[in-house]
């Protein structure tokens, strides 16, 4: 089941995180009242606390559309979502046609920290330190880490800008700004006014020109559980697009013990089975 931002009336949140439905929009003109010096801080640290009920493991699917010429031939993925000394955890990894990974990746972040390493072909893991967009997670594609690991959600300096209507929801506008030198210097990122969901990020340079615009374009149900269905990234000088599908999610799962230790990212982390898959 399948549904658009328009419509959904769920909580969602870093990246991958959902809620259960606990809020109801104001009507009229308070839709876009701004937040209090108070208020908005609070906003933004439910927003960071957000998290499924449980492990979480995706199947997805990546392909690029560039803008003219056809879709290239789609990337087939494993993305693994955990929770631990709070902040989430993520692990992804690409796998060719004959199931063998041909890179992976593990992301962990906190209030204290954003770490990130990558391994390639099985190689051992290396850490990333710059914080930045990074290198795609397959040739011709423009998805990155950054756009799953989402680490500006935790930049120290995040500041609360406006209440307006993002892809036609009211939403609160956060301006994060990056901590190294480095591509982007800074996210602007909007949080839905009712749920906590994000809605987009828009990664800019330090003239404040947008670089490249990541959006949530569905959601969707697996079992009880609402989740992103697909994102977008978009380059905005090309205007070419990578599109991010879930097609299917494993809920409730108890991962082992150093499942997000980078030192396992030389080998294939286990798939559920297939009956612990619920199609979106």
């Amino acid at each position: 089941m399948r549904t658009t931002p328009l419509s959904l009336t769920f909580r969602w949140a870093v990246l991958l995180l959902s809620l259960p439905l606990s809020a109801q929009l104001s009507s009229g003109d308070e839709r876009y009242a701004r937040l209090t010096p108070a208020e908005a801080p609070e906003v933004l640290a439910q927003f960071r606390a957000s998290r499924l009920p449980a492990d979480t493991c995706l199947k997805v699917t990546i392909t690029h559309k560039p803008r003219r010429g056809d879709d290239a031939a789609p990337v087939h993925g494993l993305l693994w979502v955990g929770w631990a000394d709070g902040g989430p955890r993520v692990r992804f990894e690409a796998r060719d046609s004959q199931g063998r990974q041909v890179y992976a990746f593990i992301a962990k972040k906190n209030a204290q920290a954003s770490l990130l390493w990558a391994s390639q072909n099985g190689q051992p893991a290396q850490a990333i330190t710059a914080v930045g967009l990074g290198s795609p997670l397959a040739p011709g594609l423009l998805l990155t880490p950054f756009d799953l690991h989402l680490p500006f959600t935790h930049w120290e300096k995040s500041d609360y800008v406006s209440t307006e209507r993002v892809v036609g929801r009211p939403a609160h506008v956060y301006l994060a700004k990056n901590p190294q030198p480095g591509t982007p210097s800074q996210v602007r990122f909007a949080l839905d006014r009712a749920y906590g969901a994000m809605l987009s990020a828009i990664s800019e340079d330090t003239q404040g020109k947008a670089l490249r615009t990541l959006q949530v374009e569905e959601f969707g149900k697996a079992g009880d559980q609402w989740l992103f269905a697909a994102i977008s990234v978009r380059d905005e000088s090309t205007r070419d697009v990578d599109r991010l599908q879930v097609t299917h999610a494993a809920l409730n799962l108890r991962l082992a013990d150093g499942f997000f230790d980078p030192r396992s990212l030389t080998q294939p982390a286990n798939t559920p089975s297939d009956e612990q898959f619920k199609p979106l």
